[in-house]
């Protein structure tokens, strides 16, 4: 029998009760919330685990001492864990832990290789179960304490059904004969890491490579202001000062005071509390040496496709269309474009060679023949 009715452990007699009874546990349904829209470090707010029917929220910020605790089930590659969707996942608890995350299967990514065009898990909930997800505890602030029944209710949720969906998947994969497949990729996603932290940059502003090197100077100390304020605050950054009002700045930029706090698109307080940081930000700019202006980074030249590569690539796109149209999966699950572009630029002595390193096992046991004749003509 499936519930949604859910506890909540948030003290440590409740943390060390629950983590003895998963000793013996056969499987794991796993999700994690974090509260990256509302805060400048992103933290994991909550895990909710589902076993054996019972559905359990941690808080780790009542408990932070669980998480090494509970470090070595994930780790362990022997007790299957259930995640959809498990990316952000996978980076967040590395983030959090700096430990791996072993025995993953991936509800999402077992329903694209089952051909489902809709994989979200409100989607799958419905097909399956008939069930209907709330959304309005999608862009929840799980940071907040204490947590609405409501947001435990829909938390509760992401879990409980995950097993049965997992043996439902797991069971058609089979039939399909793809179930090796699907392994594959729970692997390699096993294997992702966080991003390391990035400095702001006025090349990563949508909409900067219009400026000249004044204005993207103006920008890029913009973009450290705003990153200082978001990191005292612990705020995100988009929260401080919208992209667009940097913008603004640099096209227009507001000569005192009484003009920056005119500024449309801002929070009134925040100008206040910036107005000194920015106004200097933009002198500084405004008088700083001109080899010292930032520059787009010189990536070489384009090298555009030759007729014959474009042919090749035209052949190739083909080949895969033919054999997703077989399988009935999408063209770029099979491979994408990009993978097939780089095919294209080989010559054809190195083909088997870049085949071999660039495609999956999964992917040359279901394309590998197909690209190496296409590529060749």
């Amino acid at each position: 029998m499936t519930s949604t009715a859910y506890q909540l452990i948030d003290t440590p007699e409740a943390v060390q009760a629950w983590l003895a009874g998963l000793e013996d546990a056969p499987c794991l349904a796993v999700d994690f919330e974090a509260d990256g829209l509302f805060s400048y470090r992103e933290k994991l707010c909550l895990i909710q685990v589902t076993d054996r029917g019972k559905n359990r929220i941690i808080d780790p910020l009542a408990v932070p001492e669980m998480l090494s605790g509970f470090a070595p089930l994930l780790a362990d590659p022997d007790l299957p864990k259930v995640f959809h969707g498990a990316d952000y996942d996978v980076r967040l608890w590395k983030r959090a832990i700096h430990s791996p995350l072993r025995g993953l299967f991936d509800t999402m990514i077992a329903a694209q290789f089952c051909g489902r065009g809709q994989v979200g898990l409100a989607a799958l909930l419905a097909e399956f179960f008939d069930l209907t997800l709330d959304k309005r505890y999608q862009k929840a602030n799980w940071g907040k304490r204490p947590l609405e029944p409501g947001m435990l209710e829909y938390a509760a949720l992401d879990t409980a059904y995950l097993i049965p969906l997992r043996e439902i998947l797991e069971k058609e994969l089979e039939q399909l004969g793809r179930l090796a497949w699907a392994e594959e990729e729970f692997r390699l996603l096993e294997a992702a890491e966080p991003s390391p932290p990035k400095t702001p940059s006025c090349f990563d502003v949508k909409g900067s490579r219009r400026f000249a090197p004044r204005q993207l100077a103006a920008l890029q100390a913009l973009l450290e202001v705003r990153e200082a304020a978001a990191a005292e605050r612990d705020h995100p950054p988009f929260k401080v000062l919208n992209n667009a009002v940097l913008l603004a700045w640099v096209e227009n930029p507001p000569r005192s005071r009484t003009d920056l706090l005119a500024t449309p698109g801002a929070n009134r307080g925040i100008l206040g509390r910036l107005a000194t940081p920015v106004l200097d930000a933009l002198e500084g700019a405004r008088t700083l040496a001109p080899d010292a202006c930032p520059r787009p980074p010189n990536n070489g030249p384009f090298e555009p496709l030759t007729a014959a590569q474009e042919k090749r690539l035209k052949r190739l796109k083909q080949a895969r269309a033919a054999r997703a149209e077989q399988l009935q999966l999408p063209v770029g699950l099979l491979v994408n474009t990009a993978t097939l572009e780089r095919l294209t630029r080989q010559e054809p002595e190195a083909l088997p060679d870049a085949v071999e390193a660039q495609l999956k096992n999964w992917q040359r046991e279901v394309l590998g023949a197909e690209i190496t004749a296409a590529a060749r003509g």
